[in-house]
């Protein structure tokens, strides 16, 4: 899977970051001249223990001077002066080496805007957010048909990319010409469908030999596959 697939190569590393113990104030000022709805809470160390929101402090304004029987922990929410206090936590991370896919899910799932990103020890190392998952999808065709013929047709496949037409359209990949084997169509088929920017795959390829099942020889250890001529 290329590079540009992980979280680390969409991430960015500089991030407004607030500790247990800053102010309510501090906190509005802070994502204020950032210009961001949310940022992690970080220990000295590194060590992400929660997020704080604007959201955190409109329900902490809203709160004031209204009487409610609540538990512990929402009161806290709710009259806390503290990011320690206001914070959503545990945290939601992701980390560095995951998937752009996980990361989507994630913010799906949780309902959430951007995510933390941590290293292997949980350390805060960068922020990625919705809008930079969707750099995803902004590449041009010209680069989505180099990394079909470079990557998946050439380093992926062992095909001469000259040997197949790739053209892409807003996206769309239509992939013609002939390969060795028939079972190799669905394989490149697959792989062309998971390079980023790609929406859809039309496949017009044909084979010169289909592949067939396995034939027993009699011999546990050997197997061999067969192939014959594919009609054209």
């Amino acid at each position: 899977m290329s590079d540009h697939r992980k979280v680390r190569a969409l991430m960015k590393d500089r991030v407004a970051t607030v500790h247990p113990d800053t102010s309510l104030k501090a906190i509005a000022v802070l994502l204020a001249s950032w210009g961001v709805s949310g940022a992690p809470v970080v220990e000295e160390d590194g060590t992400v223990v929660g997020v704080v929101s604007q959201g955190d402090l409109l329900r902490r304004k809203a709160a004031h001077g209204r009487f409610r029987i609540a538990g512990a922990a929402l009161r806290r929410k709710e009259t806390g002066s503290y990011a320690s206090d206001l914070m959503t936590a545990p945290a939601v991370t992701v980390g560095r080496d995951e998937d752009v896919s996980r990361a989507a899910r994630l913010m799906e799932e949780r309902r959430v805007h951007r995510l933390p990103v941590v290293d292997e020890d949980g350390k805060l190392v960068g922020v990625v957010a919705r809008g930079d998952l969707l750099r995803v999808f902004l590449r041009s065709d010209n680069d989505i048909r180099a990394e079909v013929r470079d990557q998946v047709l050439l380093r992926d496949m062992c095909v001469d990319p000259d040997s197949l037409s790739v053209a892409v359209h807003d996206g769309v990949v239509s992939l013609r010409g002939q390969v060795e084997r028939s079972g190799m169509i669905p394989v490149v088929t697959a792989l062309v469908r998971g390079v980023d920017g790609v929406v859809a795959v039309h496949e017009y390829l044909t084979a010169r030999f289909e592949d067939t099942a396995a034939t027993d020889t009699g011999d546990e250890n050997v197997g061999i596959l067969s192939a014959r001529k594919h009609p054209r």
